[in-house]
């Protein structure tokens, strides 16, 4: 099959990310697929370049001119998928979706988004399929959406669970003396963008009415960059145990030097950071946001309602206290493998193939 997928994104997140290694997997697979993103510098294309790297001839990325106004990206689609002629166009986030996917449904092409965060009629309503993240987000779609739907739960991410597992005792004690943090204190971190959806301002708030004197032997980093950094700063000053990481390209050493993951999340559609968090064996403190109540039923993470900073820093303080150990968690469900398939067969729906039967090893 001949796939596309369209990110016009400028950083690498957790969308991004996913795009990248959905495309890698379909071209192992023996598709052909092309990547298009946007600009030769930008972070995202970047770090796509190392995916096609490792996919040889099958994979191919095409950087969108930075240079180019807006209104010239629907020209530059056109070109692109006149020559690619691709069975189906992936896109990613609202400007693929509105810029590249919209001219592959005048071409004739089969069109899927993947919801990565909520529904606009707008921008997906005349999709010729959707993927939704989470039930939550398939239980939003208007009952006259005429596209075939999916649920297809992320997965934890090849490249991060790799690079946990090479993560050694020295990396994280050198990465926590960065933080001044040696046994003795409790390291909280959170992993995610500065925005407001993220709720890192809830974070910073609850950790310091929770240790009010500056004494108590506790960290709190927070991993990730954003247009609210200036102003989580400013709620932070002073305090020099909270700790502003900034965005990191690798983040499974931290993963494995934090003693609790929290989420303080005013919303949140899925919640990869938290499954890579989950694989690196950390407790988990969340609040009750859309995606983690569904996926997350491991009866040892606890909970906080959404904006109940109060109670957060009840249960910061009972961390601190009782030091629980690191976890295993059951993560089987969360293979790339069985997310492929079923974004596999939510293609032949809209190709009008049917859904593809699951082979056998025996028939394999």
């Amino acid at each position: 099959m001949r796939i596309l997928h369209a990110v016009l994104s400028e950083g690498f997140y957790g969308s991004e990310r996913y795009c990248a290694e959905l495309a890698v997997a379909q071209a192992n697979q023996g598709h052909t697929v092309q990547i298009v993103t946007l600009g030769q510098s930008s972070d995202c294309t970047q770090a796509m370049r190392g995916a096609v790297t490792e996919s040889g001839d099958r994979l191919q990325l095409i950087a969108l001119p930075r240079q180019l106004p807006a209104f010239l990206h629907r020209p530059f689609a056109y070109a692109v998928l006149a020559r690619f002629r691709p069975q189906i166009v992936h896109t990613h986030l609202d400007p693929a979706t509105r810029r590249i996917g919209r001219v592959a449904q005048r071409l004739g092409f089969g069109h899927v988004a993947t919801l990565h965060l909520s529904f606009s009629a707008p921008e997906y309503g005349t999709c010729d399929g959707l993927v939704c993240i989470a039930d939550w987000q398939a239980k939003t779609l208007p009952a006259d959406f005429a596209g075939k739907v999916a649920v297809v739960r992320n997965w934890l991410p090849v490249s991060v669970a790799e690079a946990l597992a090479k993560v050694d005792a020295e990396a994280i004690r050198a990465l926590r003396r960065t933080w001044g943090a040696d046994d003795q204190v409790f390291v909280f971190g959170s992993v995610g963008r500065l925005v407001s959806e993220k709720g890192m301002d809830l974070l910073i708030d609850a950790f310091r009415a929770a240790f009010p004197t500056r004494q108590e032997p506790v960290r709190l980093v927070i991993v990730g960059d954003g247009p609210l950094r200036s102003e989580l700063s400013a709620r932070a000053a002073g305090d020099p145990r909270i700790i502003l990481a900034g965005a990191q390209r690798e983040i499974a050493a931290f993963h494995r030097s934090f003693d609790t993951y929290v989420s303080a999340a005013r919303f949140e559609p899925f919640g990869i950071a938290i499954l890579e968090a989950m694989a690196a064996g950390c407790p988990l403190i969340l609040s009750r946001s859309q995606g983690p109540i569904e996926f997350v039923t491991d009866p040892r993470a606890r909970w906080v309602d959404v904006d109940d900073v109060a109670g957060l820093g009840k249960m910061l303080v009972e961390f601190a206290a009782t030091r629980p150990s690191r976890a295993a968690y059951a993560l089987d469900a969360f293979s790339r493998e069985r997310a492929v398939a079923e974004v596999d067969n939510l293609y032949q729906r809209v190709l009008g193939r049917g859904e593809r039967q699951p082979v056998s090893k025996k028939e394999a």
